[in-house]
């Protein structure tokens, strides 16, 4: 059986990380290593605990964008998972270039929740709808970037970063294009490396700024 992932949860309400603490203690392969109520003292928890994930409050004595980012500079082992109540696309995008790796919404539910802490202990991004809504809002209205590294991908590779985009995990994008799962994977790989980005938040970004994901009508 393999270790439980190791989580440091970073929040200034004490109600909130008892609750975040008790959702996730129900399950057998997450266990909870330390709680910080300010950024200091997460940064310092994740130096001392090396956890696989740290959940970090977006706003916090500390702020969440510095913390995020002077975790993943001393502990890169450790993935962030921003939460927030706010849906402010402006701050989401500095804590995604600070080196968080998912953003949800403090009214996730508990098996969402958890399931995204398992995501993130392997590398995998979740951005909620709602948040991915605001960022696309945000995001169009800024200088496209490179058309060349754009124009780099195959139809096939623009195909999967569109629903990439759209939030959708390997197996959901295989369904939606009739392909193979291992085939996805690849396509993946290919679009991360020739937008010259790290993760597939990034990648997702990239769409929105560069007009190949528009949002969606009202």
């Amino acid at each position: 059986m393999n270790a439980p992932i190791r989580i440091v949860i970073a929040d200034d309400h004490v109600l909130v990380r008892q609750g975040i603490r008790a959702f996730l203690e129900t399950h057998a392969d997450l266990s909870i290593v330390g709680e910080a109520e300010n950024g200091g003292d997460a940064i310092r928890l994740c130096r001392e605990k090396s956890p696989e994930v740290a959940l970090v409050d977006l706003v916090m004595p500390g702020g969440g964008i510095e913390t995020t980012r002077l975790i993943r500079e001393q502990n890169p082992q450790t993935q962030v998972v921003l939460l927030t109540s706010f849906e402010d696309a402006q701050q989401i995008v500095q804590a995604v270039r600070a080196g968080a790796l998912s953003c949800l919404l403090k009214d996730v539910d508990a098996d969402a929740l958890a399931e995204a802490v398992r995501k993130a202990a392997r590398g995998e991004a979740v951005l909620h709808q709602r948040v991915a809504a605001r960022l696309m809002e945000l995001l169009r209205q800024e200088n496209e970037p490179g058309a060349e590294m754009l124009d780099s991908l195959s139809q096939r590779e623009r195909e999967v970063l569109a629903l990439i985009a759209e939030g959708l995990n390997n197996q959901q994008i295989a369904e939606r294009l009739g392909i193979g799962e291992k085939t996805v994977k690849t396509h993946v790989s290919n679009v991360l490396g020739k937008l010259d980005v790290s993760d597939r938040t990034q990648a997702a970004v990239y769409a929105w700024k560069s007009g190949l994901k528009q949002r969606p009508p009202h």
